[in-house]
């Protein structure tokens, strides 16, 4: 048995960034901003996904196709599994844990409680951003290569639709009604219904994007651009571009904390992570994380909220 499941849910007290250029993810604290303390991985990780209903974390390591699991409340790490290929993106959702094998055009599933993964689900060209509804009733893929998202229905285990986007999806975020992929070739964020599952729109951005963040409070839509060092701010029911943030150099993962409204950007090219309130679109802080950070995936802890009955 890899790990045990418990009625226990994550307080969300952290944040967590990896070291992919070192052997190590950071751990911040949510409401302070500050440093907590660093725990022990293998060679660079890049993935991160939190399990909203259990205390643990998955870090993946693209480059030896391997995945993590780590402890969020001792902050300790507690198994390494071997998946093979290229982890890449993870999201859990219902029992499991679900990762982008960038190179072997699938998706992987894997059972926390075994370790074992049970079912390899083909899917388009080099699979990144993955992500779950607020239900876990399906699990989203975006497929770069393919300029397309697979939707896999989590019970069946089963690809139910492929939907055609922007030029070179690479990450996404999914409220109730609609989900944002964001489409680096394009400088567009696609906006698709998750009920018919059907591109409604393509709203224009920055050049060359890279993360999205949802937040549900102040009704906002958050989008990285990695190459005008900024963020640009979309309201959530227009899709109208309100605001633009500047950031630090190369902005690329992004996350809202929407207890302690906080927009939080992570500039990879010069290693900091850019903190915004987000009631005010001003900024607040700029931390020193360190060379080769990054946190593709969820990387903050945020409730699911299902609204089906």
């Amino acid at each position: 048995m890899l790990l045990v499941c418990s009625n226990f849910a994550t307080s969300g007290d952290y944040f967590y960034i990896n070291q992919q250029q070192g052997e190590s993810v950071s751990v911040f604290g949510r409401s302070d901003l500050s440093f907590k303390t660093r725990i022990p991985t293998l060679e660079g990780p890049a993935g991160i996904a939190i399990n909203p209903h259990q205390p643990w974390f998955a870090v993946t390591y693209p480059e030896q196709g391997l995945i993590s699991f780590v402890d969020s409340q001792k902050l300790i790490p507690l198994e390494h599994i071997s998946v093979g290929g290229s982890p890449f993106g993870a999201v859990f959702a219902k029992r499991y844990l679900f990762y982008t094998d960038w190179s072997g055009n699938l998706v992987g599933v894997i059972h926390p409680g075994s370790g074992r993964i049970i079912k390899k689900i083909a899917v388009g060209q080099s699979p990144a951003g993955i992500a779950t509804e607020p239900c876990e009733s399906q699990v989203w893929v975006l497929n770069r290569e393919s300029d397309s998202v697979s939707v896999i229905n989590t019970e069946s285990l089963d690809v139910i639709k492929t939907i055609r986007v922007g030029r070179a999806p690479f990450a996404l975020a999914i409220d109730d009604k609609v989900a944002y992929v964001v489409n680096s070739q394009s400088n567009t964020v696609s906006v698709v219904d998750v009920v018919n599952l059907t591109e409604i729109k393509q709203i224009k951005v920055g050049r060359m994007p890279y993360g999205v963040a949802i937040d549900r409070k102040q009704r906002k839509v958050y989008v990285s651009n990695q190459l005008e060092n900024s963020v640009s701010v979309l309201d959530a029911q227009t899709h109208k571009l309100v605001h633009v943030l500047k950031t630090g150099a190369y902005p690329e993962n992004i996350a809202v904390d929407e207890e302690n409204q906080h927009l939080l950007v992570l500039n990879w090219f010069d290693g900091s992570l850019s903190v915004f309130d987000t009631q005010t679109n001003t900024a607040i802080k700029r931390i020193n994380i360190g060379a080769g950070s990054r946190a593709f995936g969820q990387f903050v802890d945020q409730p699911r909220v299902c609204a089906k009955p």
